[in-house]
């Protein structure tokens, strides 16, 4: 007598490519687990109104990824490129710099009154002599920041 038998389910790890966060496209952060299309083109959003990411820290700064969603993602993202769209920071506009989440509208008013008032910035670093400038508030944007 002959036996069929019968094959066992195997059961596959997913596997999920680690994305390059400042070029991958919305169907790889969709890939990622917990990311659906909305959260993706959020990502895709935040990322271009900053001028892209210097960390991949940054990710979890986009509104509606919860800690434990980053913590799950993390391990697969990466940067290759950490090259950012600087700011001209002696040329900016007001419009324009209040535009960039790490300025809005109170401390690129606050920049732009500086520097009307003072002149250009010679330094990256002489933005802090910005009252609204922390330290926090220096690390995040000087990676954006061009003085010429």
């Amino acid at each position: 007598a002959e036996t069929t038998s019968i094959p066992k389910p195997v059961r596959t790890e997913k596997r999920f490519f680690i994305a390059d966060i400042n070029t991958a496209d919305t169907s790889a952060f969709i890939a990622l687990p917990g990311i659906g299309s909305k959260l993706a083109a959020r990502i895709m959003a935040f990322r271009e109104k900053l001028g892209g990411f210097y960390s991949v820290s940054q990710l979890h700064e986009v509104y509606g990824i919860a800690d434990t969603v980053f913590l799950r993602i993390e391990p697969f993202l990466q940067l290759k490129d950490a090259s950012v769209r600087k700011i001209r920071i002696n040329e900016v506009g007001f419009d324009t710099l209040k535009m960039h989440p790490y300025f809005r509208y109170e401390l690129a008013k606050a920049v732009i009154a500086y520097r009307n008032a003072h002149g250009p910035f010679r330094t990256p670093e002489s933005l802090k002599l910005v009252l609204l400038i922390t330290e926090d508030v220096f690390r995040k944007i000087v990676p954006y920041i061009s003085c010429d």
